[in-house]
């Protein structure tokens, strides 16, 4: 069975989207602009991307995406890889963020489309290392970078 575009790991996917899409936090006003285009559940560096129209909420007062709307968007949707991997007791609630260090090359106007790419680079039991990328949906330009390091909160199952 391919790992790739795999319905189930799509399924996985969107159901953390549509979780958080209810809550009335940050993230709620940015789901809806944005859509899985891939899965990949492949070992040992499963990886989602999705697309991304930047709406004007989201932008600063240039008129492009907000640099916290960006850290927000790196931060939820690399988080979503760790759904091809999570079971019952192994980061079925996703963690908490412990660093998120994003870097920010280009502007990101109001109306573009990105794609936005998160991997995971390394899981454990209690910690793990995400990379996330922006990049242009037109011609691929790279525009903003994150790594992002978590911690495993879920409950001890032996407790």
């Amino acid at each position: 069975m391919s790992k790739i575009n795999n319905e189930d790991d799509i399924e996985r996917v969107q159901d953390w989207l549509d979780k958080f899409g209810k809550d009335k936090g940050w993230v709620h006003s940015l789901i809806p602009a944005i859509k899985i285009v891939s899965t990949d559940s492949t070992l040992p560096h499963p990886s989602v991307t999705f697309s991304f129209t930047v709406q004007d909420e989201h932008t600063n007062g240039m008129g492009n995406l907000h640099g916290g709307a960006a850290a927000t968007l790196l931060d939820f949707l690399t988080s979503t890889a760790l759904s091809l991997v999570s079971k019952p007791g192994f980061w079925q609630m996703m963690g908490v963020s412990r660093t998120l260090n994003t870097t920010y090359m280009r502007p990101i106007p109001a109306g573009m489309e990105v794609l936005i790419h998160g991997e995971i680079l390394q899981v454990g039991k209690r910690l793990c290392a995400l990379r996330g990328t922006v990049r242009r949906k037109s011609d691929g330009e790279l525009l903003c970078i994150c790594e992002h390091n978590k911690a495993n909160v879920d409950p001890d199952p032996k407790l």
